[in-house]
């Protein structure tokens, strides 16, 4: 059997986590996206960015399967989920249901955060909802370039 060790990012991860995001970002995601889409997540997948990001204090929570980074799942302002993402390979185990759990506790230990945000890549809109999340029909959001899923989860009293 496999053994799951999660943890939290360090600075030094950032070219792991860049090389995972990128390898599912490719796979599951460009295919579906136009050009200003693909630059603005290449741009934002970097390695400086990633490593500014940890600096600036957003959390990135890391999965291990024995050993190897196998998912991230990444928030900013302890609300705003940017990067839910699960090697291929990892996929259909459990991983990102226990990053997201992982990070949502966190956060509501931290700063009591009740409401999470998300922009789901449309294929993985299935996954989302089974964690709970639902789309959020905010007349307010403006598109972005990234063409994506606005949804959003909301804590009740036993999360």
């Amino acid at each position: 059997m496999s053994e799951l060790r999660l943890r939290l990012a360090r600075v030094e991860d950032a070219p792991a986590i860049t090389v995972l995001a990128r390898r599912v970002v490719r796979r599951w995601i460009i295919p579906h996206q136009p050009r200003a889409g693909v630059l603005a997540l290449e741009e934002g997948l970097s390695t400086p960015i990633i490593r500014a990001k940890i600096l600036a204090g957003q959390r990135f929570h890391l999965a291990f399967v024995d050993g190897v980074l196998a998912g991230i799942a990444a928030v900013r302002d302890d609300r705003h989920v940017f990067q839910l993402f699960v090697g291929t390979r990892y996929q259909g185990r459990g991983i990102a249901r226990k990053l997201w759990h992982r990070l949502r506790r966190d956060c509501m230990r931290r700063a009591g955060t009740r409401v999470f945000t998300l922009n789901a890549a449309l294929a993985a809109v299935p996954v989302y909802l089974r964690l709970g999340f639902v789309r959020d029909d905010d007349p307010r959001r403006k598109p972005g370039k990234v063409l994506s899923m606005p949804m959003i989860f909301r804590a009740g009293r036993h999360s």
